[in-house]
């Protein structure tokens, strides 16, 4: 995932993506502080003529399911069918600007109104109604994107699978994945943080407001259940505080540093980050292999992407998860 904030950089990254062997490459979607994901995204599968591309993720707050809807078919379509859709209840998109997010029952009835779009039959969402096109659209995978049990749940009942960016904890990220899957046999992508830093002080350095930011999204609901120790739980509700979303995931603009403590910066790599040496990525990526999630979408947060993804990728190909293209 990339941070949307030049055409130039994304451009670079993608172009470099798809070399070093990246099988999606998506573009963050927060307006108050990136610029326009769709924009990015296009321009991404323009640069990288072989990799899926996509959000990370949309929301149907300060947009209307409809919209969404449009734009990932006319995506899909542009790029001949490379596209993959998640949608979420929003974040920073929604209390970026003041607003509530979407509850999970609204995230159900969007994704059923989309497809309905999709179809040309319309559909409902909230007070407003999708009219009966008759047009059939180009239709694409449209994952859930969720933190908590319940979306997870959801996620196994509507659309067409998950993407899960909460706590790695063995036992909280299994119990996503079994959620998931309750129904059917759907796709399943975990998205932590990456740096390549071997202690947590240089993560932190590495990675700075992202951290933060996953840790704002993440970290809400029951903490017990999400692995949170109690120690560090008044952090949790004092950074929940003092996060200012005008400076929301971004290590160029790295104000919101300063709302979490020592104890609560550690915790928050080791449950939402992978770091540190190539054994313990290798570690890792072997657990989240072993539970059986159908990929990994990394979250870059650095400053500076272009570089970060080259060795990522370099580390990858050495691993053995990825292969150049030629």
């Amino acid at each position: 995932m990339v941070l949307p904030r030049s055409l130039e950089e994304t451009r670079a990254v993608a172009q470099l993506g798809e070399r070093l062997g990246f099988s999606w490459i998506s573009a963050a979607d927060s307006p108050t502080v990136y610029q326009d994901s769709y924009l990015h995204q296009l321009e991404i599968a323009r640069a990288a003529p072989s990799v899926k591309v996509g959000p990370m993720v949309s929301h149907v707050v300060a947009r209307h399911p409809v919209i969404v809807g449009n734009l990932l078919s006319t995506l899909n379509s542009f790029t001949g069918g490379r596209a993959i859709g998640t949608l979420a209840t929003g974040n920073s998109a929604a209390r970026g600007l003041g607003m509530k997010p979407a509850r999970l029952a609204d995230l159900a009835d969007a994704v059923t109104a989309i497809q309905g779009y999709w179809r040309g039959e319309g559909g409902r969402f909230r007070d407003t109604q999708i009219p009966v096109s008759g047009l059939v659209r180009d239709a694409c995978p449209l994952l859930i994107a969720a933190d908590g049990q319940k979306g997870a749940e959801l996620s196994g009942q509507v659309g067409d699978g998950l993407l899960y960016g909460g706590t790695m904890a063995p036992e909280v990220r299994q119990r996503r994945l079994a959620a998931s899957q309750a129904s059917t046999p759907r796709t399943a992508w975990i998205a932590p943080t990456v740096s390549l830093a071997e202690d947590r002080a240089s993560v932190r350095d590495d990675l700075g407001a992202m951290v933060v930011a996953m840790a704002n999204r993440a970290m809400r609901g029951d903490l017990d259940e999400r692995a949170v120790p109690a120690a560090v739980q008044a952090d949790v509700l004092e950074m929940r505080r003092a996060y200012d979303y005008g400076f929301h995931a971004d290590n160029s603009r790295p104000r919101n540093t300063g709302v979490v403590s020592e104890r609560l910066t550690n915790h928050l790599i080791d449950s939402l980050c992978v770091w540190g040496d190539e054994a313990r990525w290798a570690k890792t990526l072997d657990e989240l292999a072993a539970d059986g999630w159908s990929g990994v979408m990394l979250i870059l947060g650095q400053a500076e992407q272009i570089s970060v993804v080259q060795a990522v990728g370099e580390r990858l190909q050495r691993l053995g998860w990825i292969l150049p293209r030629s």
